[in-house]
């Protein structure tokens, strides 16, 4: 291939001559395939990010530079799993288009040929925004509520949280006395997919109580449960997990 440049400006043209010789259809198949490459790589690798930025500044003016900054590295993290899929299409699409026309205007084509591209990126920020401000709202409330227990008086030094693996739980004071059912007014509780669904009642207890340490006997399938995560987060030290005593063997043992 020969490359010849022009300038006329505003615009810079790059033109492509295949040189004489044999397999002169090889050599355009070969040329459309490069072009599209390359573009498809500048709009991917370049331009795209960009046009992220803009349209985060724009449409999220109202946030802090701080959060717009974080978002972005957010969406950079998203785009980049998709990359490879979204190159190949746009590749697909400019090779196709090669096949019929000897001129392509890069910023016309994506313009107007891409218009499906620009709103996938668009809903992507979209749906990232909206996780970003879920885990932003989720970490303030952690953040309260540990303000909130650190206020509080203890009304015990010690807590055992025993949990099996149909979701029944109770739980003890350091003697070993279990607290009144009466008053936790337990709901049905049951672990579905990894997930202890007991809809916050087990942490509102705990803060009720505000133990100065809290132990938990559970399985790894329960520890490893979101809502425990958030027992942990919320309370910190003050979380230890029993290693394994004959009680909360026997509860995990347990079935109905």
């Amino acid at each position: 291939m020969e490359l010849e440049e022009v300038e006329n400006p505003p615009w810079s043209f790059f033109i492509l001559h295949t040189t004489r010789g044999k397999k002169q259809g090889e050599k355009g198949i070969a040329c459309r395939f490069a072009v599209a490459k390359a573009v498809s790589d500048l709009l991917v690798n370049h331009v795209e990010s960009d046009f992220v930025r803009k349209f985060i500044d724009k449409s999220y003016n109202y946030w802090s530079a701080n959060d717009r900054n974080d978002l972005i590295e957010r969406n950079a993290e998203s785009m980049s799993k998709l990359r490879i899929v979204r190159r190949n299409r746009i590749l697909q699409s400019i090779y196709d288009y090669l096949a019929d026309s000897q001129v392509l205007m890069v910023e016309g084509f994506a313009r107007f040929r891409l218009k499906d591209y620009w709103k996938q990126l668009q809903r992507m920020v979209k749906r990232t925004s909206q996780e970003f401000m879920a885990a932003k709202d989720y970490l303030e409330f952690v953040r309260l509520l540990r303000c909130f227990i650190d206020m509080q008086e203890a009304k015990i030094d010690e807590a055992h949280v025993f949990i099996n693996t149909e979701g029944t739980f109770f739980l003890c004071d350091e003697t070993g006395e279990v607290i009144r059912s009466e008053h936790l007014r337990t709901p049905s509780f049951t672990v579905n997919d990894g997930e202890f669904n007991y809809k916050d009642y087990l942490l509102s207890m705990l803060i009720t109580l505000a133990p100065k340490s809290i132990i938990f006997h559970v399985s790894d399938l329960i520890w490893d449960c979101d809502p425990l995560q958030t027992i942990q987060q919320v309370f910190g030290e003050r979380i230890s997990r029993c290693p394994g005593c004959a009680r909360c063997k026997q509860l995990n043992a347990h079935k109905k």
